[in-house]
């Protein structure tokens, strides 16, 4: 494999990474505006649970099928020449949703509109890690997940400030938003030829747990933002205040990120990522058994300031365990695992919603959680014991 070239500069704004951070918020702002507001949509249309679920399914399974397809892409047409097609195709696609009530068409667009968030995702995850290298990883890390989580943040509020007047006005404008990352990467991006091999079973052994905290994130992240709209609408919430509590979880995303990656630089990026665990559990507990407004608002600022860095810190575990040559393989099955996680999530909340009841939408992400942070406990224990 070709080995990734490190950038001449230790800065976090070193050539390219800035264009990279705006795709990064694009990103973020597709997720937030998006998503929410699909499942939005089709609530109000009367489509049932697992309909919705399922539609958030295909959405992210094109995600992960995708991801190698990309990889071949790459190759063939550049970074800048793949992100560029991924906002194009998302752009042109998303602002179809609202014009139709047909089930079958909307499961075509989700489709279209996976893939494109596959072309921009994968792309910019492994040019993030051509352009830093290990003196600058974290907070290159840091600084990217704080920038998604920004946009991913900004997206429901802009969704919701204009969804009650149509829903077409939020569909076309944030398309209108996605198209501008083309202008992003034809001006920040220099082109940059990429060599990939399909990651080995090697490879997988060593990232086992950042791997486990990528799937973590995607199941409940997609969660989140497929069916916890759907859970707070039938919990008389207007769509005004589901964009606040949407909100009110990314704040805490956007103030801890960066802290925390910082923290994980000075001391242990494994004991950070598992302090980070330890409250996302606690305050999933929260928003499964209160119900009051404010408890919701709280717990919710608590969930995202914890659950936001676990995505930049297992990604950067992935970098302090994988050879630079190793790198490319380890990013690209980060980024495949992370959207079986986004896969799964929605269909199997969905069913537990179905059958349990509404209350238990984050019995399964829970449960997930709660076996990560017993895996993290146990890897510190191992390394504790063999220091003694």
């Amino acid at each position: 494999m070709q080995r990734f070239p490190s950038t001449t500069s230790n800065s976090p704004f070193a050539t390219g990474l800035p264009a990279l951070y705006a795709v990064a918020f694009l990103s973020g702002l597709s997720l937030g505006l998006f998503n929410p507001f699909v499942s939005t949509l089709m609530a109000q249309h009367g489509i049932d649970d697992v309909w919705i679920g399922a539609n958030s399914t295909v959405y992210f399974l094109v995600i992960a099928l995708g991801t190698p397809i990309v990889a071949k892409m790459l190759r063939r047409i550049g970074l800048r020449g793949t992100m560029i097609l991924g906002f194009a195709l998302m752009g042109l696609s998303a602002p179809l949703f609202p014009l139709t009530t047909n089930l079958s068409l909307w499961f075509i667009i989700r489709t279209v509109m996976g893939f494109a968030v596959c072309l921009y995702l994968v792309s910019g995850q492994t040019a993030l890690n051509y352009f830093c290298n290990d003196s600058n990883r974290s907070i290159v890390n840091g600084l990217e997940a704080l920038c998604f989580s920004l946009g991913f943040g900004i997206g429901p509020v802009i969704g919701s400030a204009f969804y009650d007047v149509s829903p077409r006005i939020t569909f076309s404008l944030g398309s209108m938003l996605v198209l501008s990352g083309i202008v992003v990467v034809l001006i920040g991006l220099p082109e940059k030829s990429v060599s990939f091999k399909q990651p080995r079973l090697a490879v997988l052994k060593k990232i086992k747990l950042p791997l486990q905290g990528a799937f973590a994130y995607g199941f409940s992240v997609a969660t989140l933002v497929s069916l916890y709209p759907v859970y707070l609408l039938r919990n008389d919430y207007g769509v005004e205040e589901i964009g606040y509590t949407f909100s009110v979880f990314i704040i805490g995303g956007l103030l801890a990120t960066v802290p925390v990656t910082h923290l994980a630089d000075r001391f242990s990026k494994s004991k950070v990522l598992l302090g980070s665990v330890c409250m996302v559990v606690l305050s999933v507990l929260g928003l499964s058994l209160l119900d009051n407004v404010m408890a919701t608002k709280v717990f919710a600022f608590v969930a995202g300031a914890s659950m936001s860095p676990i995505f930049p810190l297992s990604r950067a575990l992935i970098g302090a365990k994988l050879s630079t040559e190793k790198l490319p393989s380890g990013t690209a099955l980060f980024t495949a695992i992370y959207s079986a996680g986004c896969t799964a999530g929605p269909i199997l909340s969905s069913l537990a919603m179905k059958y349990w009841g509404d209350r238990y939408i984050f019995s399964l992400m829970l449960a997930i959680f709660v076996i990560f942070m017993v895996r993290l406990m146990r890897n510190q224990k191992k390394r504790m014991l063999r220091y003694n």
